[in-house]
């Protein structure tokens, strides 16, 4: 954490008029800043539960929200409770107009000055990044060396977690992890706050200042493939950072007359030349091209896709859809048509899946114990599923030679033989600390994980 950074105390202090004053006995600059911000957190956090509220009239409270654990364990807080036996989902017109307004509520923030932050100093210095140009990033420092992914490894006959470190600076439950294309940087953002911080993995420090929203949660996070590039979606915008600075790099996206647009998912195409975007309130995946920013091609229709994955040739592009309701569909990236969609029978919610590094199969966790694997053309199920667990999928993954598939429950890591499906072992995390997001690093050994409600991330060696 950057001993710089203002505490919560300070903060709040100054937005509640308790700061420091000038000679004049009037509040300082630095004051008046920090209560903007604070005012703008709080009408964020107003139109967000108002978007909540719609959701829950359309299909009742969530049987587990986005990046939130799907089953805790026994000894830990009971989730949101289930959706009310017997609701139907409404026909497609009112389901479109209840998103819709929930999305015009939350929308309406863009008539309030979008509040962006680098966290330094003792203050809150407010950045609008609507007016960001394409190009280097505001210091004007030349962008840093492409990065370059490591070659495959094969995980170790009887492996071992040994912990690394344990990263600290969230001051609230992180809600996504994502490694950079080389492995060097991890970034994390938290899931109710406008939060985004870049880690060292070799040092363990911060690499840039964090950044701070006051209205947009960044719920989206992805490095692009050069790793020159930190992309955020929201529901209503995507930006764009440099990876090194954390400052503004190109325009951000942003259609604020379309109530059905979102940013909540995205996802750049191995080639780094496009990227693709949609969310739950959306009923189409747009295609961007990643040099202007602008839309290229005919949308996708879907039902509201919370997650997308390219297939690493780039051929094919997964979506599934959270609620269930649409199950997962793949895609042919180049013909922008939809492939045959594997059997939507067990699915329930997923948020979990991975592409085997030669994209000969897709990886699927459903809302039960087991994870499946599908053909990506002909949809049609390849193999045995993986299903030993003893609690849900948290986490999966394989690993970068393609010989093995990673998973984790509360309970420790799991390792599969990526061809039989059969268990190789089962690890116990040190400290009984339980795994409910992980991250696997492109070096094949480097592990981020997560426990439930956690505000700290844990890194680990697999050797």
């Amino acid at each position: 954490m950057d001993e710089r950074e203002p505490s919560p105390e300070g903060r709040h202090g100054a937005a509640s008029g308790t700061g420091r004053t000038g000679p004049d006995g009037k509040p300082t600059e630095a004051d008046a800043e920090a209560e903007e911000l604070a005012r703008l957190r709080a009408e964020r956090d107003h139109l967000l539960a108002e978007r909540e509220r719609l959701r829950h009239e359309l299909n009742g409270p969530p049987s587990h929200p986005p990046r939130s654990p799907p089953e805790p364990p026994p000894h830990l807080p009971a989730g949101p409770d289930a959706p009310l036996q017997g609701a139907g989902t409404p026909p497609p017109a009112r389901r479109r107009l209840l998103i819709g307004a929930g999305a015009a509520v939350v929308m309406a923030a863009v008539a309030v000055r979008t509040g962006i932050a680098l966290l330094d100093g003792d203050t809150d210095d407010a950045k609008d990044t609507a007016r960001a140009t394409p190009g280097p990033h505001a210091s004007g420092n030349p962008s840093p060396t492409p990065a370059r992914t490591p070659p495959p490894v094969a995980i170790p006959a009887g492996p071992q977690l040994r912990p690394l470190a344990t990263l600290k600076g969230h001051r609230g439950d992180i809600g996504t992890l994502r490694f950079s294309p080389d492995g060097k940087t991890l970034a994390s953002s938290e899931a109710h706050d406008g939060v985004l911080r870049l880690w060292d993995v070799t040092t363990h420090k911060q690499r840039a200042k964090a950044l701070l929203s006051s209205l947009v949660v960044f719920k989206g996070v992805a490095f692009s493939p050069d790793g020159r590039i930190v992309a955020t979606g929201h529901e209503s915008r995507a930006q764009f950072w440099d990876a090194t600075t954390l400052r503004p790099r190109g325009k951000e996206i942003a259609k604020h007359d379309d109530p059905f647009l979102s940013f909540e998912t995205i996802a750049f195409s191995p080639d780094g030349t496009i990227f693709a975007t949609s969310g739950f309130i959306d009923q189409e995946i747009r295609f961007y091209d990643v040099a202007t920013h602008r839309q290229k091609a005919t949308p996708l229709e879907s039902k509201g896709a919370d997650k997308l994955v390219f297939s690493p040739d780039g051929k094919t592009l997964a979506s599934v859809d959270e609620s269930g309701m649409d199950g997962v569909r793949l895609w042919d990236v180049a013909t922008r048509t939809q492939r045959p969609q594997p059997p939507n029978d067990f699915f329930g919610g997923s948020d979990h899946m991975a592409f085997s590094p030669d994209s000969k199969a897709l990886a699927v966790a459903g809302s039960s114990t087991d994870v499946r694997f599908f053909d990506p053309l002909t949809g049609k199920e390849r193999g045995r599923p993986l299903d030993s667990h003893v609690g849900s999928v948290t986490s999966l993954a394989y690993s970068t030679d393609g010989k093995s598939v990673l998973t984790a429950d509360y309970r420790g890591l799991h390792l599969w033989d990526a061809s039989t499906h059969m268990r190789r072992t089962t690890l116990t995390v040190p400290g009984d600390t339980s795994i409910a997001q992980l991250a696997f690093s492109p070096d094949g050994r480097t592990l981020a994980t997560l426990g439930f409600q956690d505000k700290t991330i844990h890194l680990w060696r697999l050797e």
